[in-house]
């Protein structure tokens, strides 16, 4: 999947494409790119305090979220992998944070509490995650050869 996406923006700092660690699992670093292309358009639509668009991609990022999680946690289970229920409490936590923004900006409509969930650590928590849990998981993957 190759797809580009510029933006001129002067608000926060958006993902960019030489931040997403590269794992040993192609399928992966698809996701996270995909995810961090969801979490900037997000962060634009805040920025022009576009509300409809706002929760659009929220929406968005809920469902991939969920995806991705559903993914990683199959591969998780097929592999055997020993560190599964420790990186699935992560992705639950995270996903019951995510959920809970979504919900607050239903009620308040404030894109300021987008911008700071985002800011305050959702794309350095999300880089953070690829970059460790996930980069364990494509190593005991790949090294162990029980996923394709």
């Amino acid at each position: 999947m190759a797809f580009l996406f510029i933006c001129i923006y002067t608000g926060a700092q958006m993902i960019t494409l030489e931040q997403i660690p590269i794992l040993a699992i192609p399928s992966m670093n698809d996701t996270h790119l995909e995810e961090s292309l969801i979490i900037n358009k997000l962060d634009v639509a805040v920025s022009n305090n576009e509300l409809e668009t706002i929760h659009e991609i929220l929406h968005e990022l809920l469902a991939h979220t969920n995806m991705h999680y559903a993914a990683e946690e199959k591969m998780m289970e097929e592999s055997n992998f020993p560190e599964y229920y420790k990186h699935k409490k992560e992705h639950d936590r995270h996903l019951v944070e995510l959920k809970s923004v979504i919900n607050y900006f239903e009620i308040n409509k404030e894109p300021r509490a987008i911008y700071a969930y985002i800011e305050g650590g959702l794309s350095a928590w999300t880089l953070h995650h690829a970059n460790t849990m996930d980069r364990e998981l494509a190593l005991f993957v790949k090294e162990s050869d029980t996923i394709k």
